[in-house]
């Protein structure tokens, strides 16, 4: 397949947004109806609860490039653009799925009173069977096809964006756990330790505990007297082989994507520190290979 192919690496998913909207502007990919193949260890498939109506944003890219840094995270950027049509068929390819499906899902995204700002996510029959008002409920949402696969799984398909997380090929499995420190008031210090019901005892980060320090006041998340191995972070040679894997079959089905992202995923930790380099050269060395030509772009020479 000798052709070229746009790349943009980004150093954390959410910036993937920016980088379909920037192609979209300069008509790398179609406005709507394209097919996402997203290889990744996770779906980032969460609603996110906005304070910008989505509709807003419009082809603006300062506005889209504020928008992503201040409503999206790394779990939410999938369904923002579902919501927009940016695409209709979604392909999660993961290393181990507990089930999947050559059949779609088929879901459907909507917001709140048609806000744009709360969206929710679910099956379209679910829907459709609390609903008694059928043609406003199918007005309303937006329809997509969902599909959880494994690469072998994956078939001939048009108009795709490929997105690649390099945690595909590596994990570390839940680095959001590692200590982190946060500095406090003395009274904030004094109110935690007074409350066995303080608020953020129940915040989902796991352990947390203060410290003070030279007259500074410190929240502790996370401090352990062991630490654990993540279970899927492998060794070079299985990374090697899930690469040959993953090219090989992008060749075999004749997959010719309309751009690339792929995300390092380095700062939040889910890609090994120690291996994260590694994967991303091997990875574009084969797609360069594939395609014979690639444009490879950093996020930071795109964004406004």
């Amino acid at each position: 397949m000798s052709i070229n192919i746009p790349i943009y690496i980004v150093e954390e998913h959410h910036e993937a947004f920016y980088v379909w909207h920037y192609a979209i502007k300069h008509k790398l990919i179609n406005r709507t109806d394209n097919t996402l193949i997203h290889i990744d260890e996770h779906s980032d498939m969460a609603s996110p609860n906005l304070d910008t109506a989505i509709r807003t944003v419009n082809t603006d890219l300062k506005r889209i490039s504020d928008f992503v840094y201040r409503e999206l995270n790394i779990a939410s950027f999938i369904i923002p653009s579902i919501y927009q049509k940016i695409f209709n068929k979604v392909y999660w390819i993961r290393q181990k799925h507990n089930k999947t499906n050559q059949r779609s899902i088929n879901l459907y995204v909507r917001s709140f009173k048609r806000n744009g700002k709360k969206l929710s996510s679910g099956r379209m029959s679910l829907l459709l069977k609390s609903n008694s008002e059928r043609s406003s409920v199918e007005d309303d949402a937006i329809k997509y096809r969902f599909y959880k696969q494994h690469i072998y799984q994956l078939g001939k398909l048009g108009n795709v964006v490929l997105d690649i997380d390099l945690d595909y090929f590596s994990c570390i499995q839940d680095p959001l756990k590692k200590e982190f420190q946060i500095e406090i008031t003395e009274k904030e210090y004094h109110r935690f330790l007074s409350s066995q019901y303080h608020r953020i005892r129940f915040f989902d980060f796991g352990k947390v505990q203060v410290e003070r320090k030279g007259g500074r006041f410190y929240f502790i998340l996370n401090r352990m007297k062991q630490n654990y191995k993540s279970h899927l972070k492998v060794k070079r040679n299985i990374i090697i082989a899930r690469l040959d894997e993953t090219i090989a079959k992008i060749r075999e089905q004749k997959i010719r994507p309309s751009i690339i992202t792929i995300c390092r995923s380095r700062f939040s930790g889910y890609t090994p520190d120690d291996q994260w380099e590694f994967i991303e050269k091997e990875l574009l060395k084969r797609l360069n290979g594939l395609f014979v030509k690639v444009d490879i772009k950093h996020i930071s020479e795109i964004i406004k």
